[in-house]
């Protein structure tokens, strides 16, 4: 997989500044670390209509996303959307290895892309947490057609 990545690796020069959070994807980054087991989480940001933002762990969940995968997220993120106010969606993958996204990691980028875009929220970002850092992708295009 190419295109767009920023790595965020813990620091131990200086301590951590307001000026190093001030993306949500930066927040989720310090907030996960290194990756210490295998689980998804789901990471809504607060936004200015009202919505103060929402972080689910998912750490039931298989390390190959099943058939259905995309159905089973989209009923979380159309609930949180709908009922919440979500309006973006930022996707933090949690394992053991290295930084770059392999073939588990991208199906389920590719489901929670097309949970996402079905549910009408936008997917930010996908953060990889690996052994040593956190890593963020940009996220996969949106697998459905306007329209559908």
């Amino acid at each position: 997989m190419t295109g767009a990545f920023r790595t965020y690796q813990p620091t131990v020069t200086r301590p951590i500044t307001d000026d190093d959070l001030q993306t949500p994807e930066a927040q989720l980054a310090y907030a996960l670390g290194p990756a210490i087991r295998w689980q998804l989480w789901l990471f809504f940001p607060a936004n200015d209509d009202g919505f103060g933002g929402l972080a689910m762990p998912c750490d039931d969940l298989p390390r190959r996303a099943p058939v259905d995968a995309a159905e089973t997220l989209f009923t979380v993120i159309n609930r949180v959307g709908r009922h919440a106010g979500a309006s973006e969606l930022i996707v933090g993958l949690e394992r053991r290895g290295g930084p770059d996204p392999g073939r588990l990691d991208r199906e389920w980028m590719f489901a929670a892309s097309t949970a996402a875009d079905r549910a009408g929220v936008r997917l930010r970002a996908v953060l990889i947490s690996h052994t040593r850092g956190v890593r963020e992708h940009a996220p996969p295009a949106p697998t459905l057609e306007i329209g559908e």
